[in-house]
């Protein structure tokens, strides 16, 4: 009796494990049919805006392929000599409005926690438009300060500093106008609703392609060391999904070998759904 017993509850959990693995799948789909019924927004990206992943390729443990979209936020340090063009570039930092920053109900300063709390919220993105007009015009700016310089001494490593610097600066400008995203974040708040305004009224000024999207964010770093030009700063810790996968049937053309992925050229439309997640439809 023990055993036929044992045999029944076996067969019982086995039938619960398959049962949930098949509502897990379901759900899933269902979320993905959902998102797919209909489409919000469509943006063109490139290789400028999709980078492969580092551990790229077609790998024993994982035949899938996937890109990650590349964004960045509008610089608002001063264009001087000293400028880190890097940090720059990789800066991930908002400046709000009074109200947007409100909107997420951070904790108070006093608190030990304050540099790290994560809220889920949603940022306006802007693909092609004045945000990364106003970028490349900053990066020429800095281009031509540097090219302006002298050296300071007759000195030969004075001489070789400023080479270096006017150097990096073209390859910098050079970026700017040819592979750097031209994807930006330029706006922030906890509630949809206080974006859309926000994303009508540039609309009709702008001629890029605006569009709200889920993203997880913190509170500025320094916010809270009496900087009042950072009171209402925020961290854009990541987008809600960032990683996109590469059908198969349109992955064929890529190379496996992770050494050719910076020759690779294309584009793929990417369309967002009802749900605000993204997905690639085309690519070339």
């Amino acid at each position: 009796m023990k055993t036929i017993a044992a045999t029944f509850t076996s067969k019982k959990l086995v039938w619960l494990a398959v049962g949930c693995i098949l509502l897990v799948n379901a759900f899933m789909l269902g979320k993905v049919y959902i998102n797919r019924s209909a489409v919000i927004a469509q943006l063109e990206l490139s290789e400028r805006e999709l980078q492969f992943p580092y551990n790229y390729g077609f790998s024993k443990e994982d035949s899938s392929a996937r890109v990650s979209l590349r964004w960045a936020t509008p610089n608002t340090e001063p264009i001087n000599i000293e400028l880190n063009h890097w940090r720059w570039q990789h800066d991930r930092s908002l400046q709000l409005s009074a109200a947007h920053f409100a909107s997420f109900q951070f904790h108070a300063c006093t608190q030990k926690t304050r540099l790290h709390q994560k809220q889920s919220g949603w940022v306006l993105m802007e693909f092609n438009g004045k945000s990364y007009t106003d970028y490349v015009a900053q990066v020429e700016q800095y281009h031509q300060l540097i090219m302006g310089l002298t050296a300071t001494a007759n000195g030969e490593l004075a001489e070789k500093e400023l080479a270096e610097k006017r150097k990096d600066a073209t390859e910098f400008f050079t970026a700017a106008q040819t592979t750097n995203s031209r994807l930006f974040l330029i706006d922030a708040a906890a509630e949809r609703e206080l974006l859309e305004a926000v994303q009508r009224e540039r609309q009709s000024a702008n001629s890029g392609q605006l569009i709200i999207v889920p993203a997880e964010l913190r509170a500025g770093y320094y916010r809270c060391d009496n900087n009042e030009k950072r009171t209402t700063e925020v961290i854009v810790d990541n987008l809600a999904v960032e990683s996109l996968y590469i059908p198969n049937r349109l992955a064929t053309d890529f190379p496996s070998d992770n050494n050719m992925r910076p020759t690779v050229k294309f584009s793929a439309l990417v369309n967002y759904g009802r749900l605000h997640e993204p997905w690639i439809s085309n690519l070339q």
